[in-house]
C-alpha cells in the first residue's frame, strides 16, 4: 500500500526547494479519452520498445516515456520480442523489459498536487533494498524484493539524496534528487547483488 511519508522540520530545512514556476512540468496530462491509461516500459541496455505500434524513447535511467493506451490488450514489443499484456482504466503501468522475469507492474502513482510520487523498482540481484533518503536519516521504502517496486508520496519541493541500502549497509548512492509537487520520480536499481547499481529519472510522457 502506497503511504505518505512525512519529513521531518531538520529534513525540509537542509532540503532545497526549487523555483515555484518549475513545479507544474511533470503532472498528469489530459488523455484523449476519459478512460485512458498510461503505459510505460524499463529497458535493458541498448534496447528499443514499442507500445501498440508506438515508438517509445528511454532518455534516462532505461525508463521510457509513458504512452497513452486504452483499456483492453496492448501489444509490447522490445526488439524482436512481443508480449500482449491486459490494461484497465485510468491507471499508469510499467513493464519491467530489464528484469530477469519481465512483468507488468500497477504504478503507485497518485498525482496529488501537494506532493511528489516517488517510486522504486528493485530489479537487482540484491533482494530486499531500502531506499534511504541521507538528509531525513530515515527509509523512505523498506523492504523492496528483487522484481518488485513500491511507491511513497512525499512532501514537495525539496530535494533529497538517497542511498540503497541492505541491512543497514550502503550498496551504492545517487546524486541528489529533486521531487517537485505534483510530478513523479523513479529509481531504478540493477546488477549483481554486492554492487547494484541505481539511477533516477523524472517521469515524462509520450
Amino acid at each position: 500500500m502506497k503511504t505518505t511519508l512525512i519529513l521531518s522540520a531538520s529534513m525540509i530545512a537542509a532540503a532545497l526547494a526549487l523555483p515555484a514556476n518549475a513545479q507544474d512540468d511533470s503532472l498528469y496530462p489530459d488523455p484523449s479519452a476519459p478512460d485512458a491509461s498510461f503505459l510505460r516500459v524499463i529497458l535493458p541496455d541498448g534496447a528499443t520498445a514499442t507500445v501498440d505500434g508506438t515508438a517509445v524513447e528511454a532518455p534516462e535511467a532505461g525508463v521510457t516515456a509513458y504512452a497513452e493506451v486504452s483499456p483492453g490488450e496492448v501489444e509490447i514489443a522490445v526488439d524482436d520480442t512481443t508480449q500482449t499484456v491486459e490494461v484497465g482504466a485510468n491507471t499508469h503501468y510499467t513493464w519491467t523489459a530489464a528484469a530477469a522475469e519481465p512483468a507488468l507492474v500497477t504504478d503507485m502513482v497518485e498525482d496529488s498536487p501537494a506532493q511528489a510520487d516517488l517510486l522504486m523498482y528493485n530489479l537487482s540481484e540484491a533482494d530486499p533494498v531500502t531506499l534511504y533518503a541521507v538528509e531525513g536519516e530515515t527509509a523512505a521504502l523498506e523492504g523492496v524484493e528483487t522484481g518488485t517496486h513500491d511507491g511513497v508520496g512525499l512532501k514537495a519541493p525539496l530535494t533529497l539524496t538517497f542511498e540503497i541500502r541492505q541491512d543497514g549497509e550502503t550498496l551504492t548512492s545517487l546524486d541528489p534528487v529533486d521531487l517537485r509537487r505534483g510530478a513523479a520520480t523513479t529509481i531504478v536499481v540493477t546488477g549483481p547483488a554486492d554492487a547494484p547499481e541505481a539511477a533516477a529519472t523524472d517521469r515524462v510522457y509520450q
